[in-house]
């Protein structure tokens, strides 16, 4: 067999199931800790349960930290940075979706590497959110986070993550395995409060994950199957739970969300261990420079790069397919009409990305370090042009 090194991750601890604000109490008691800087989306927080949180949490809660935008533009991280310094906080919580998350490792990354300001937050970085470890070892672990999920982005498995130059139009990565959340809490009861565009399409984010990371040259056997199971999980729960929410069976919905869910803690293999290809290098292309959501360009992109890449990885392909239920469908097709489905956009002209946007996004995408790394390899703007051309035919319009 080939040579083969694995970190385990970091995260000690997975609470599902029960209240969020009961678990962290908890979380807090066993690791230490007494003073919690939260990171949060404010649709989560302002729906009461930000007065559950601070009632829960007392005196040990010093500061609630909301209104970081998508992608996480540095700037705003700088700004929780010098929040969270102020208060002496010696553990994080993010609340929400991939963005909170994300700000709250980079966030982690900055205090513990006594970074104090813009220049030096953007001079931590690497050029892309999935680049090799960047930090140094002996500077990460000071202080740790934990998260409260409440989409299926998967960031919350992550010890990598990503946060927007503005200027260079660029996401930017900061990665290490101790900015992997120390402790999840998942709460299906608090994740039913995420609007359902933003459940589903950052559900799709993970099928993606679980799509490249099938097919890419870095994965191996082991990781492979974890993909296929993570998929065949993600699929069966997601199509419950859209039906369980049309007919507003909450307990169906609740039971749905957390097969989901562990259907993302089995695509988590994939996070900072193998390369992604053209959906997730293009999608970040899409996200700097289009302000596309992080879920909706794997949306739009996902499967447009599946019909590409089959013309070389067939077999591939049939597997991925049996795993999402439909094993006589060509796997694209069951990916785009999964996304239809559940009323998620599936074009480029859904994002509102028009024919003269592509040839721009095309060139980028053609020197990007992980759309270079696609499977099937891309090796001119032309190529990367046939792919946005099978994205943009896929639209609704």
């Amino acid at each position: 067999m080939n040579p083969l090194t694995y970190d385990a991750g970091r995260t000690q601890r997975i609470y599902a199931g029960q209240a969020a604000e009961q678990a962290l109490v908890e979380e807090m008691k066993r690791l230490g800790v007494q003073r919690a800087f939260v990171l949060g989306s404010q649709s989560v927080l302002g729906s009461g349960f930000e007065g559950r949180l601070r009632q829960a949490l007392g005196d040990n809660c010093v500061g609630i930290h909301t209104g970081i935008p998508a992608h996480g533009p540095q700037e705003a991280v700088w700004q929780a940075v010098q929040a969270a310094r102020e208060a002496r906080a010696d553990v994080l919580i993010s609340i929400g979706g991939g963005t909170p998350i994300d700000a709250t490792k980079v966030v982690q990354a900055a205090l513990t590497h006594g970074v104090n300001s813009l220049d030096e937050l953007r001079a931590l970085a690497l050029p892309t959110p999935s680049s090799a470890t960047n930090l140094d070892s002996a500077r990460v672990a000071g202080i740790r986070n934990i998260a409260v999920p409440t989409t299926l982005s998967g960031a919350e498995f992550a010890s990598l993550a990503g946060a927007l130059n503005i200027e260079l139009k660029q996401k930017q990565g900061y990665n290490h395995p101790d900015l992997a959340p120390v402790a999840i809490v998942f709460d299906p009861q608090l994740a039913a409060l995420t609007p359902s565009r933003l459940w589903f399409s950052a559900a799709v984010r993970t099928l993606d994950h679980g799509v490249e990371g099938y097919l890419s040259p870095d994965a191996y056997p082991l990781l492979q199957e974890q993909f296929l199971n993570g998929l065949r999980l993600m699929s069966k729960g997601l199509t419950l739970a859209h039906g369980a929410m049309h007919q507003g069976d909450a307990a169906g919905a609740s039971d749905a969300r957390w097969l989901s869910f562990q259907g993302v803690w089995s695509i988590s293999g994939a996070l900072g261990r193998v390369r992604f290809g053209a959906s997730h290098g293009l999608g970040y292309i899409l996200g700097a420079q289009h302000s596309v959501p992080h879920g909706e360009t794997s949306c739009v992109l996902l499967p447009a790069v599946m019909e590409w890449n089959a013309q070389a990885l067939g077999p591939q392909m049939k597997a991925i397919a049996h795993a999402l239920g439909e094993p006589d469908q060509a796997s694209h097709e069951v990916v785009l009409k999964f996304i239809r489905a559940l009323d998620l956009p599936s074009g480029l002209s859904d994002v509102g990305l028009n024919e003269d946007q592509m040839a721009e996004i095309a060139k980028v995408g053609a020197s990007h370090p992980v759309v270079t790394a696609n499977p099937r390899p891309i090796q001119s703007a032309a190529d990367v042009m046939d792919i946005l051309r099978l994205a943009h035919a896929n639209s609704r319009g």
